[in-house]
């Protein structure tokens, strides 16, 4: 190396001792690098044909096609009135009976009175929030199912 006479000399040779290191440790990296296969069975890349310059707009619209088919699904799936018929979603039979509509409010008003005198403690602590359940469950379904 020769002998430093200005700050500017310094400053270049320095500049050009970081670039030569940065340029090392560079080509170790890509040296050392994964092969393609060992990225796609970690699941860093897809396993794909087509062109690189496809590649996005080709999840782009892999991701499209996984929205419409979820909205879709969605769309059909059933409302929780059916789910209640079907015994999937769990509620209490007088409940049950009432959503269903083998039972009328008055009765159910009844119920809730005979619950208030003397019935059970857990009944009593939750009829209101059961009947909330089923004005609720009434007032989301209105349209999809007839509750008589």
């Amino acid at each position: 190396m020769p002998p430093l006479k200005s700050p500017a000399a310094f400053h270049e040779q320095r500049r050009s001792l970081e670039r030569a290191r940065t340029e090392d440790y560079l080509k170790r990296k890509i040296r050392s690098r994964p092969e393609r296969s060992e990225l796609v069975r970690m699941h860093i890349l897809e396993e794909t044909s087509a062109e690189p310059s496809l590649q996005a707009k080709q999840l782009k619209l892999k991701r499209a096609r996984l929205a419409d088919d979820l909205n879709e699904k969605i769309a059909q799936r059933p409302g929780p009135m059916e789910l209640v018929e079907k015994n999937i979603l769990p509620v209490e039979s007088s409940l049950k009976e009432a959503i269903i509509g083998e039972e009328d409010p008055t009765t159910l008003h009844e119920r809730q009175l005979r619950c208030r005198r003397g019935g059970s403690a857990r009944l009593k602590q939750n009829w209101a929030e059961a009947l909330d359940f089923l004005q609720s469950l009434r007032a989301s379904c209105a349209g999809c199912v007839n509750l008589g």
